[in-house]
């Protein structure tokens, strides 16, 4: 899972909070050749643990990017500029010393960038910075708002749509809001590994990206490591090995592919 410079379509996945239970994430994104980032801060609440570092450094090894986000979980919306600096800079920081290497990658604590986010990620030198902007099939222009495509999370429509008119809307995204909607009765966890796994495949055919995330701890909470599971296999049938990246290699990778196979707006 090194790093390479693909052509569409695209597959990636990325991992908010630094769980200990990223571990067992990794487990099966490994077992099905799909590579994802992880966002991991310095310290969260105290029901909330982080994985040790020792764990941080398999990941790593294992060809997973760590992204940063922030110090202690600070969500920028009413911090200080100066204060969203620190948190981004000092979470970065810790990270380096228990990695030995650069980190290149940031996540919004919540998903929103508030008044200095954007600007200060490029100030520090990130490569890109992700929003918890959903319903897209590619990460947008901007690689300091970058959007994704589906939480592993069985959202009502409402939830949905309400991300859909918090992050402008669009005709291209609504097709993906309505691809995502849980069809039937019955057990929400199993039919959303269903969707998400014709979701890939619709995704691929189009020459869009794929881009899924979620909290493992949120998936245990949930039941949802069956889905998950389906999903990542859908995905690996769908998306060539060559075709799996990190956020950081889909930051630089998405304008040179994209010229390659120009998706529709957001949802081919």
């Amino acid at each position: 899972m090194a790093d390479r410079r693909p052509s569409a379509p695209l597959l990636t996945t990325s991992w908010d909070d630094g769980h200990p239970l990223d571990m067992k994430l990794a487990e099966m994104l490994l077992r099905h050749g799909v590579t994802g980032t992880f966002y991991v801060p310095a310290r969260n609440r105290p029901d909330r643990p982080v994985m040790a570092a020792a764990d941080l450094r398999e990941l790593a090894a294992a060809g997973f990017e760590i992204g940063s986000h922030t110090a202690d979980h600070r969500r920028l919306p009413g911090l200080s500029r100066e204060d969203a600096g620190r948190q981004m800079a000092d979470g970065r920081a810790a990270l380096e010393d228990i990695l030995g290497m650069a980190v290149h990658g940031f996540c919004f604590p919540g998903g929103r960038a508030g008044r200095w986010g954007r600007s200060l990620a490029r100030e520090l030198g990130f490569s890109h910075a992700r929003t918890t902007r959903m319903l897209c099939a590619d990460p947008g222009p901007d690689p300091f708002a970058m959007g994704t495509s589906a939480q592993i999370y069985p959202h009502r429509p409402a939830a949905l749509l309400r991300n859909w008119l918090r992050h402008g809307g669009g005709a291209d995204r609504l097709a993906m809001l309505r691809a995502l909607l849980l069809p039937g009765d019955g057990d929400r966890a199993v039919r959303l590994g269903g969707v998400l796994a014709a979701l890939a495949d619709r995704t691929a055919r189009g020459g869009g990206i794929l881009h899924v995330w979620g909290h493992s701890w949120e998936i245990e909470a949930q039941g949802l490591w069956g889905a998950l599971d389906r999903a990542l296999a859908a995905a690996a049938a769908a998306y060539p090995v060559e075709s799996r990246v990190v956020n950081r290699v889909l930051a630089t990778a998405w304008p040179a592919a994209s010229q390659k196979s120009s998706p529709r707006g957001c949802f081919p």
